[in-house]
Order: C-alpha cells, then structure tokens, then sequence
C-alpha cells in the first residue's frame, strides 16, 4: 500500500497552477456554463499537501446529471463509494505531476457547501492552517486510507462547525 508524503504546496505551485489552467479549461468547453475553481490544500497559501490538484465543477442542479455523464467520458470515475445525487468525484490517471482530482458538485446543494468553505476558513484564520498542517505532518507517511479517513474527520468537524444544523 502506498504511503502519502506531504510537502509544502508552495513547491507545488506552478504545475498546479499549468494543471488548474489546463483541466479548467478543459472543464469549461466540455460544461460552459460550468464555473470551476481550485480547491484543497494547492489554493492555500501555506498550506501542506499530499501534492494533488483538486478541481471544483459547479454546475446548476437540473444540469448535474448530464455533467456526470459528460465528465466520464473525460475522466475516470473516483471514490464512487462518495458519491450522492448532487456529487461525483472524477481523477485524471494520465496526470501524475500533480495528480489531478474533479469534484462535481449541484450549485447550491449540500455538497456545493463542502469545498470551497473548507478552503475560505483555513485561508482566513491562520491558526486553523496552523491545525490542519500540523495533522498533515502527523500522516506523513500514513496510507493513503489512514490519510484520508483522518483527514476527512478533521474536514467534516470544521464543516460541523461552519455551518451547525
């Protein structure tokens, strides 16, 4: 099993910034109306990443079914086990430097509230950067399933807490 190995985005940035380009651009002829935006650890500033390229897709809700159908025939479906009515995840298995993941997501749904407020907060207050690098440091070396189930309980904690039921 393969172990993730963190690094400071800013190593990262410009390949991640040629690989947003690229697959945003590739997003947007294939979905016009789409509105991308690049997320996860690479859009922070200071932020420490396992070194992939995260794409948000917007796309309204009467749309979303067709850009999942559109999206597949681009890339290859990722983490179906995550997947809802209003979110798919898509990777690029040619794109390794970085890694390129999609996330499909409904425009206005409870899974448009995942990403980009996840984003904003750690941007914005610089000990919860603080927090979230040093629980990176901490998997560093990790599996890749340790990575993700720790890191995702930290995410949906924070999300918990932005927006409390």
């Amino acid at each position: 099993m393969e172990s993730v190995r963190i690094r400071p985005s800013a190593e990262l940035a410009e390949s991640t910034r040629a690989a947003f380009d690229h697959h945003g651009n590739q997003v947007l002829l294939l979905l016009p109306d789409a509105e991308v935006e690049h997320v996860g650890a690479t859009s922070v500033p200071g932020a420490l990443t396992k070194g992939d390229l995260d794409v948000l897709v917007r796309v309204q809700a009467s749309e979303f079914a067709r850009a999942v159908a559109v999206l597949r025939n681009a890339y290859a479906i990722h983490q179906p086990h995550n997947w809802t009515p209003t979110l798919a995840s898509f990777n690029d298995p040619a794109s390794s430097a970085p890694p390129v993941g999609v996330q499909l997501v409904a425009a206005g749904s409870a899974s448009d509230a995942l990403f980009g407020p996840f984003r904003d907060a750690l941007i914005a207050d610089p000990a919860l950067l603080a927090e979230y690098n040093d629980l990176k440091l901490r998997l560093d070396g990790a599996s890749y399933e340790r990575y993700t189930t720790t890191k995702g309980a930290f995410v949906e904690d924070l999300l918990d807490k932005l927006n409390p039921a």
